[in-house]
């Protein structure tokens, strides 16, 4: 995994970054946020729904990352309950599931429910970093393009999508 117990450096994305990790497994919880705040991450957790809904509305993460398989309510309840509480973050953070039990049926459900992305446990911490980090870029480039462009509208509301880019992207 780690060659020379060296960790990869090459994850300046995940610098500051602000992660709820939710599992009743309390060293699975631990686990997470040693690795992740080696990358600079901010980690925060949460053993059941409800302290993880609590944890949410005041701190409000970039990035949650939940195992399904929780007590009472499950990770289905907590993502159906952040994407429908508007004016909370909960539609704009990114949401990744993780369980043990892992196939196609499963990884549809979690995306449909609205999860951005499922692992399955063990975890390959080597891939979720990876692709975490990845996600992060994107949604940021995401963000800051949006954000050109809205920058550069029209304010009689004729200039088209097409127009907005260039003006944006020039060249």
């Amino acid at each position: 995994m780690y060659t020379n117990n060296e960790f990869p450096t090459n994850f300046s994305s995940l610098q500051g970054l602000r992660v709820l990790v939710v599992d009743d497994n309390v060293d699975c919880c631990d686990l997470m946020t040693l690795l992740l705040q080696i990358y600079g991450v901010e980690v925060q957790t949460a053993f059941s729904v409800q302290v993880a809904l609590e944890i949410f509305r005041q701190w409000q993460p970039d990035v949650l990352v939940s195992d399904l398989a929780l007590p009472k309510e499950d990770g289905f309840d907590l993502i159906h309950q952040l994407r429908t509480k508007a004016g909370e973050g909960g539609e704009a953070v990114l949401a990744i599931a993780v369980t043990g039990y892992a196939d196609e049926k499963m990884s549809k459900r979690a995306l449909s429910a609205g999860f951005d992305m499922l692992f399955a446990k063990p975890l390959d911490f080597d891939e979720f970093l990876t692709v975490l980090a990845c996600l992060v870029i994107c949604q940021k480039s995401s963000y800051a393009i949006a954000q050109r462009i809205l920058g550069h509208t029209s304010t009689d509301g004729d200039l088209s999508l097409e127009k907005q880019l260039a003006v944006a992207f020039p060249g």
